[in-house]
């Protein structure tokens, strides 16, 4: 059992109180290779060698941890873990001021000492991985006996391989769901979505819960469709459930797959959905409104500006006082992402995470943080998030006491819906990447040409045929480079 388990009742009350500040990874992805053996990097100090002068008053190692949360947040990771590793380590929280790019690129840049570093973007993870910044980890999962895939689940291992090595873990696992509002179900005088359904069925619910015209209009749901937000892009949903991890690339990475039957009929799907049913939220409503920011999403959702919110888990986070005053009566519910044919529910994922520096002067108390924070405690960073950990669960006890830590306390919340649902069996297909040939183009194009999908001013076969055509072209070059 997780040593994280024995402590499960003080972390639900410090859940419950603690005011928290959820961190959203992008959509990014990388091949499954074959493990290669992995090395120290030679500027890091030798395993288990510590720096003297990184020793506190009390004689202690000094530990810094990187991240963007607020430090208030943090508080009971410190105290747990230097009462862990008391005599021997002391952490440190250093506070980001956001996961930017250029925020943490600067951090390392600078002369400070950094023992383990959060990211959200994967295309930077691999960038800093390529650059030598950051430190090999299948050496630590090889001295702990452990398999990463075992130890995180395929859909991750596939995506965070990089030439055979590890370069983080995953803290967190944001799987996708759809919220809905439990009362316009009941008005509308519709049974409530259980897992299993199909996009049909979304469809046609989403149909039925629209009404009204202009500013007074409702919608039967809001979807991200055309990455407003920079990072969701759900318009490839449906192609992601049938094509699996790195739904871009084809099966060796030599080309992209925007012009498969998958992806034609995802979008065709959607942009149905936008202007046909117009059933779903338009993106210059999403826009205006700001409905791409996940709060403001919550707040759609049960002030009845829509009956269907499509996003992350730890969307329930924002069903809380600090968010904003929860209207009473407020009753959402939480279900599975429907299935291309009600089979085997497949849903979507992506996570955020951590890494060790190269340059780090002790890799084995560095690698203790890392541990602990992703796979030992992610009761401690992880939980208080509303973020469900990227690491598999020994047992059914343990997964339910952490989705306790999850659903507690989230007023208008269906807590037993939240909890049975959690605990269904479901496939993940993860949206991260660090595959490197022809991404750049792939991000852009989707900024680029999406918007115009979405806005009705380009059709789908020409989206997805100048997609495909600009992908293809930067894939190419890329790997003659």
């Amino acid at each position: 059992m997780n040593r994280w388990k024995k402590k499960i009742a003080i972390l639900l009350t410090v859940a419950m109180t603690a005011g928290v500040m959820a961190a959203c990874g992008s959509s990014n992805e990388t091949p499954a290779q074959p493990a290669a053996e992995s090395t120290p990097q030679a500027a890091a100090t030798t395993a288990g060698e510590e720096n003297q002068e990184n020793k506190g008053s009390d004689g202690l190692y000094e530990l810094d941890f990187y991240a963007w949360s607020n430090p208030d947040n943090i508080k009971p990771l410190i105290e747990n873990f230097n009462s862990d590793y008391a005599g021997k380590y002391n952490l440190v929280y250093q506070k980001l001021a956001d996961a930017m790019t250029l925020t943490i690129n600067t951090a390392f840049s600078s002369p400070e000492k950094i023992d383990v570093m959060t990211q959200a973007s994967h295309t930077d993870l691999r960038q800093r991985a390529d650059d030598g910044v950051y430190m090999g980890l299948k050496q630590f999962f090889d001295k702990e006996g452990w398999d990463y895939a075992e130890k995180l689940g395929t859909a991750i291992e596939e995506t965070q391989n990089i030439n055979g090595d590890y370069y983080s873990i995953p803290y967190c696992n944001n799987i996708n769901m759809v919220f809905f509002n439990k009362n316009m179900f009941d008005e509308a005088g519709l049974e409530y979505p259980q897992s299993g359904w199909t996009w049909e069925d979304f469809r046609e619910t989403a149909i039925k819960l629209t009404s009204g015209s202009g500013a007074d209009k409702v919608y039967g749901a809001m979807i991200d469709t055309a990455g407003s937000s920079g990072s969701d892009n759900y318009w490839d949903l449906i192609a992601r459930q049938k094509l699996g991890n790195n739904a871009y690339y084809n099966d060796d990475f030599t080309a992209s797959t925007f012009g498969s039957d998958e992806m034609r009929e995802s979008l065709q799907f959607f942009v149905d959905m936008t202007f046909k049913d117009q059933c779903i939220v338009p993106v210059e409503e999403i826009t205006a409104l700001q409905y791409n920011s996940d709060p403001v999403g919550m707040a759609g959702l049960y002030n009845g500006k829509y009956a269907m919110w499509i996003a992350p888990v730890y969307g329930c986070l924002y069903l809380k006082s600090s968010y904003g005053e929860i209207p009473e009566g407020t009753d959402i519910g939480m279900v599975d992402m429907p299935t291309p044919d009600g089979g085997q529910t497949i849903t979507t994922c992506y996570s955020s995470t951590a890494s060790i520096p190269a340059n780090v002067e002790n890799p084995e108390a560095a690698w203790e943080l890392l541990k602990y924070i992703c796979i030992d405690r992610p009761d401690l960073f992880a939980g208080p998030k509303a973020m469900h950990p990227a690491v598999e669960f020994d047992n059914e006890e343990d997964e339910r006491a952490f989705n306790e830590i999850i659903f507690k306390e989230k007023p208008g919340l269906d807590y037993d819906m939240a909890m049975d649902t959690m605990m269904k069996d479901r496939t993940l297909v993860s949206k991260d990447c660090t595959i490197k040939q022809g991404y750049v183009a792939i991000q852009e194009g989707m900024e680029n040409i999406m918007s115009l999908v979405f806005s009705g001013e380009m059709g789908v076969e020409e989206a997805l045929n100048e997609l495909q055509k600009s992908v293809d072209a930067a894939i190419t070059a890329d790997l003659a480079k």
